[in-house]
């Protein structure tokens, strides 16, 4: 484990360094053809941006489960033949597995849901009072 925290809090700086991106304004009469989708896209459509916000959190939490994965397969590689962090290891490979299982039904069930009230999940619409 000691010898992982140097390159993990090497990468972790090297991550929070990054230096910030300042977007330009678009001009809608200028944009072409595949970049169109840019312009008829609200920021008041709440529905999309929930929808967006749940893809985004899935994706996160997928990637986070795989890291758990490999992290737990590094920690079974360099256990030694050390029954317990073998163990430990074994432990953190069989909840990464349960985490991604679990994901793949919610999603599976949230887009049954959807499916059957006739909704996309990027498409989300949010009643609107008049």
């Amino acid at each position: 484990m000691k010898k992982l925290i140097a390159p993990i809090s090497v990468a972790l700086a090297f991550l929070a360094s990054a230096p910030s991106a300042f977007a330009q304004l678009i001009d809608c009469a200028k944009v072409q053809a595949p970049f169109q989708g840019l312009c008829t896209t609200s920021t008041t459509d709440i529905g999309g941006i929930i929808g967006a916000a749940l893809t985004f959190i899935f994706i996160i939490a997928i990637i986070i489960a795989l890291f758990y994965l490999i992290f737990g397969a590094v920690r079974w590689i360099f256990s030694g033949g050390d029954k317990a962090a073998i163990e430990s290891a074994r432990g953190t490979i069989v909840a990464a597995i349960v985490g991604l299982v679990i994901l793949f039904l919610v999603f599976l069930i949230f887009n049954v849901v959807l499916t059957f009230f006739n909704v996309g999940i990027t498409t989300i619409t949010v009643p609107t009072i008049p």
